[in-house]
Formats: C-alpha cells, sequence, structure tokens
C-alpha cells in the first residue's frame, strides 16, 4: 500500500505543476496587436532613373555644355573646381541656368561617395528647376 501512495503524490504533483497557458497566450496576442498598432510605416520616395544609351538619335552634336557636379570618393560636391556644400548647389545651378536655360545637368559619382550625397545633389538640383539630369561614373 505504501508503494501506491506514493505513486498517488507523483501524480498529483506533476498535475499540479502544470501552468495554465491561456493567459500568457492573451498577454502576447496583446502585445502584438500593440506593436501592430503603434508601428509606424514610413512611406519612401524613389527617383526615376533612366539609363542612357550610347547610340546618338538625331543630332548627335550638342549645343551647349552640361552643368558639371562631381562627387568624390570622400561624397564631397565638386562645383566649378571648388568643394561646396550640398545646400549651395541649387544656388549654383540656378547661377549656371540664368545664362543657358535649356542645359543639362551631369552629376559624375565616385563608386565609393555615399548615396546620400547623390540623392542630396539630385533633389537640390529638382529644387532649382533643371529638366534634364544625367548621372555618370566617375
Amino acid at each position: 500500500m505504501l508503494k501506491h501512495s506514493k505513486a498517488k503524490t507523483a501524480q498529483d504533483a506533476a498535475a499540479e505543476a502544470k501552468v495554465d497557458m491561456t493567459s500568457l497566450l492573451d498577454i502576447v496576442f496583446i502585445m502584438l496587436l500593440f506593436f501592430i498598432v503603434t508601428t509606424s510605416f514610413i512611406n519612401t520616395q524613389t527617383i526615376d532613373v533612366t539609363k542612357a544609351t550610347n547610340q546618338c538619335q538625331g543630332n548627335c552634336e550638342q549645343d551647349s555644355q552640361p552643368i558639371l557636379v562631381s562627387i568624390n570618393e570622400d561624397s564631397q560636391v565638386i562645383f566649378d573646381n571648388r568643394i561646396i556644400d550640398i545646400e549651395a548647389v541649387r544656388a549654383n545651378i540656378e547661377g549656371q541656368l540664368v545664362n543657358s536655360p535649356d542645359a543639362s545637368l551631369l552629376v559624375r559619382v565616385n563608386d565609393m561617395a555615399l548615396h546620400e550625397t547623390l540623392i542630396g545633389t539630385l533633389d537640390q538640383a529638382k529644387q532649382a528647376g533643371i529638366q534634364k539630369v544625367s548621372v555618370a561614373r566617375w
């Protein structure tokens, strides 16, 4: 009889050791719902880039030289052989557009330059009102 009672107490102990998972799952789902609702979704802006071809269509001669902006490996913006801030790109391009309003922009970028610098330069060019923009590796 003694053996039987020990087995019964082991079963009772196992029954008492069970954890009720219902409340734990409720808390997990409430936390999941909280994080889904409070997460902010960011709408990213994109820039349409068309790849240039090397073939000429129509007149291959250009009437005017493009406005040249270079970005070196240190992500420095170079305009007219001088280093300028990204914020100054717009003013410099607007100054060039006064002389030739239909000029195009050529941005030469080093492979090691930061994308942020290129995007900032293109954004400043767009704000300056330039219509034709080309990007080339430097």
